[in-house]
């Protein structure tokens, strides 16, 4: 990721590059799925006009239109978490992290990252996957965990973890979700913390005030 300090995850260009990488992969998956609830209607009615004759039968859809529905949900989701991603990319910089000591957490899923406001302090995290799946998977996590890794974000809030570098990017989210009140920041988080984690979209507040949300509920939108 090159020997420069950056200010922002998003000032490396190889960070850049792998996300924008990924969020076409995605849209183009999207829209695949869309594409697919006509496409699957289409191909089964010409199927079956030319092998049986006569009109679709609706409960020949079923499963195409459930395969079609799951797979625009998981892409959705994908699209969200790359939103989220964006977010933290495009505010902290990449921190160094180094090899997990033999008292690291049993379950590979999670990792423990330093508090900012108390870095002898741990934060423990649960990593989600994101374009790997599998044996794959575990393997980039492992490599982590083994050989360091580099991570953007607040781990008390929500963190990206470079698995096996910039290109295998994967979310992590703290295993105890601070408790917010009314917007005020939790306690033991500063100021300059609380502030970095609204820019990034993380701090878990609603972007609208409780009036716009009323209105909005007014209009029915």
């Amino acid at each position: 990721m090159g020997d420069v300090t950056t200010r922002t995850a998003f000032d490396d260009p190889d960070t850049l590059r792998a996300w924008q990488r990924v969020r076409r992969r995605t849209i183009t998956t999207t829209t695949l799925w869309v594409l697919s609830l006509p496409g699957f209607f289409v191909l089964e009615t010409v199927l079956w006009e030319s092998l049986v004759g006569g009109s679709l039968p609706v409960y020949v859809m079923v499963v195409p239109i459930i395969v079609s529905v799951v797979g625009i949900a998981v892409s959705d989701s994908r699209r969200v978490q790359l939103k989220n991603m964006r977010g933290i990319l495009a505010t902290y910089p990449w921190q160094d992290h180094a090899p997990l000591k033999s008292n690291a957490p049993a379950d590979i899923s999670y990792l423990k990252l330093p508090n900012p406001d108390n870095r002898q302090k741990g934060v423990s995290v649960a990593v989600r996957r994101y374009g790997l799946t599998g044996r794959r998977w575990r393997s980039a996590v492992a490599n982590a965990r083994s050989r360091g890794f580099k991570f953007a974000g607040d781990p008390r809030f929500g963190t990206v973890i470079a698995l096996q570098g910039v290109n295998e990017l994967g979310t992590a989210r703290p295993t105890h979700v601070l408790a917010l009140s009314k917007g005020a920041r939790p306690d033991g988080v500063s100021e300059t913390a609380w502030q970095r984690a609204q820019a990034a979209g993380i701090s878990g507040e609603s972007p609208l005030t409780e009036e716009e949300v009323r209105q909005l509920q007014a209009e029915g939108k």
